[in-house]
């Protein structure tokens, strides 16, 4: 095999990581390094410790459109599987919620046999009082499981992940999510990933050891492989090209003959990061998923990118000696397109820099003035800064309104020699929460702002906050350096996206010309339908005989007239009578009957 490039990985809650940079051209030529995520302290069962409010007051709902990633949405109550919600397709992402607490949402889809399921849940961006889920694939019954998986996730760690189970005849089947602590706890939200892969995997090309060797991935994005032999220099990539706000869902199975025989592989996302070598990467245990089936591994990944270009999958073992013959996977790599959630998006950029962060503690801030008066249906925020400690810098943004909403606290490198360079977009529909310390190129939704990575009801930062407000007027993005000290930093530049709300749909104004978003009485609908049974030529609504009715002289022009006509007169005012109102069947008015005889 060929000697592999030095790479920095960056993984999933572990050690601090270190940063990568996808490159849309040249691979770096620096050492790469891998990036883990930190370690958090997250328990089975234990709610998380919560933070003090940092919500912004409630504003307008603004009408709903499609969201970044496309994501679909339950239709509660979807509790059974008799009532689950249909996905729309095979490869769709879902933001939904388990919430009130004990809350089970059932998910249905189509496959047919021997057909793999992919399917994964992202808890980390969760507001609610857990992150800790379960994923169970029933069969068409909606009772018997076929695969189930509790722990086998990243974001976060207490997260679910199954990778490719096997569908055994076609029909329906369905996806039950939960939580852990059944009756307690809530999720709100969780997004849900489902890529059903037919056929056979594309077998990886060898050597494909190094990102100029990369095997290009096939447009289902799903391939076989093995790690073998077993050596450092071992190493699977695959590349494939990404348009800016992208978001890749990567999902390693580790047991694809399903035989008992499994590994403990890594998977990775590159190249991020200051210098262009950071690799994210995840390698969850996925210990303790004995129940109801046998443990089977597997890995998941999701992120959103900033900028077009090539990007690569990554596949080894955080162990050289982890490999050989027996060491074998499948992956499946699903692309969703960046999808505008609004009409009429507009980018305002900042003139307002560049700003000195620090050294030492303080407050700059920064404005944007957007003209006009667009109603907001989605702000997304993009920061390029660059910082000797990332850590020490807190964001908020503030809205003409006086909305203050955070964007994040305490991310990034705790120390110096760490990945000093942000470029990053802010967008509640990335993939991801910050959770590697790597920040250039990347697109993130803000922080969920909780102790060690966990949920917290209270702290999650939301841009949706500010939806349905008035963008026109003054913004101010607040950057405040809460480190003593000699590290600081420059603010060089950063702007907002805002997409409109769309406009109401288009409606029939009724037969009266009312504007179609007045309210119609029952009076009205029942005339309506009286009218088309009419115009429908229909017996039982034939309209009666209208009578002319006869205008009568003040009774001496009455008189007068009878008298030149030659007939008698009466000088007895008559008495106007009262007619009868006929009913529609005139066969059987009694009115009518004696008017006809």
């Amino acid at each position: 095999m060929a000697a592999a490039a030095a790479f920095v990985f960056i993984s999933g809650f572990a050690a601090e990581p270190a940063q990568a940079r996808a490159r849309p051209k040249a691979v770096s030529s620096a050492p790469f390094e891998f990036v883990t995520l930190p370690v958090t302290d997250e328990q089975k069962g234990v709610a998380p410790t919560r933070l003090p409010s940092s919500a912004g007051p409630q504003v307008a709902y603004a009408p709903s459109s499609p969201l970044g990633q496309g994501f679909g949405g339950e239709v509660e109550p979807n509790g059974t599987s008799a009532t689950a919600t249909p996905l729309a397709g095979n490869n769709v992402v879902v933001h939904a919620n388990l919430t009130p607490n004990g809350d089970v949402d059932f998910f249905s889809f189509n496959a047919n046999a021997g057909d793999r399921v992919y399917a994964a849940l992202m808890t980390s961006g969760s507001a609610g009082s857990s992150t800790d889920s379960q994923l169970t694939l029933l069969a068409s019954d909606g009772t018997t499981t076929i695969e189930f998986d509790d722990d086998n996730g990243t974001f976060a760690a207490l997260s679910s992940s199954i990778a490719g189970a096997t569908i055994p005849t076609t029909g329906t089947y369905f996806l039950k999510v939960n939580d852990f602590t059944a009756g307690t706890t809530s999720e709100r939200g969780y997004d849900l990933h489902l890529r059903v892969q037919s056929g056979a995997p594309t077998p990886e090309v060898e050597g494909n050891d190094t990102p100029a060797t990369a095997t290009p991935l096939p447009a289902n994005g799903w391939v076989s492989g093995a790690r073998n032999p077993a050596a450092a220099t071992e190493q699977d990539w695959y590349s494939l090209n990404l348009n800016a706000g992208d978001t890749v869902y990567l999902a390693l199975d580790l047991d694809p003959e399903r035989d008992g025989v499994s590994w403990n592989g890594r998977l990775g996302f590159a190249l991020f990061g200051d210098a262009g070598n950071q690799i994210l990467v995840v390698d969850d245990a996925g210990t303790g998923d004995v129940t109801p089936n046998p443990n089977i591994p597997s890995e998941a990944m999701f992120f959103t990118v900033k900028d077009a270009g090539t990007y690569f999958a990554f596949v080894d073992s955080a162990s050289a000696a982890v490999g050989g013959p027996t060491a074998t996977y499948h992956l499946s790599v699903t692309v969703h397109p960046h999808v505008d959630e609004g009409v009429n998006c507009t980018t305002y950029t900042s003139t307002d820099v560049p700003k000195a962060i620090g050294p030492g503690t303080g407050l700059v801030s920064s404005t944007i003035t957007i003209p006009g008066n667009p109603r907001i249906a989605d702000v997304d925020v993009a920061i390029n800064l660059n910082h000797a400690v990332m850590q020490d810098v807190d964001a908020h943004l503030r809205s003409p309104a006086g909305n203050d909403i955070g964007l994040f606290t305490d991310i990034g490198a705790a120390a110096t020699g760490g990945q000093q360079v942000m470029d990053v977009v802010f967008d509640d529909e990335a993939a991801i929460p910050p959770a590697f310390t790597v920040f250039k190129g990347t697109q993130l939704k803000p922080e969920n702002n909780s102790t060690a990575g966990t949920a917290n009801a209270s702290g999650a930062y939301r841009l949706a906050a500010f939806d349905g407000e008035n963008a026109g007027g003054t913004w101010t993005l607040d950057l405040r350096d809460d480190t003593a000290g000699a590290n600081g930093g420059t603010l060089n530049a950063w702007s907002l996206r805002v997409c409109e709300a769309p406009p109401p749909p288009a409606c029939r104004r009724d037969s009266r010309r009312r504007p179609c978003m007045a309210p119609i009485s029952n009076r009205a609908r029942r005339a309506s339908r009286i009218r088309a049974r009419r115009t429908s030529g229909s017996s039982a609504f034939r309209r009666p005989r209208r009578r002319r009715r006869r205008i009568r002289s003040p009774p001496s022009t009455r008189a007068t007239a009878a008298s030149i006509a030659g007939r008698p007169t009466s000088t007895t005012p008559t008495t106007r009578r009262r007619r009868r109102t006929c009913c529609r069947r005139r066969s059987t008015c009694p009115a009518c009957l004696r008017r006809s005889s």
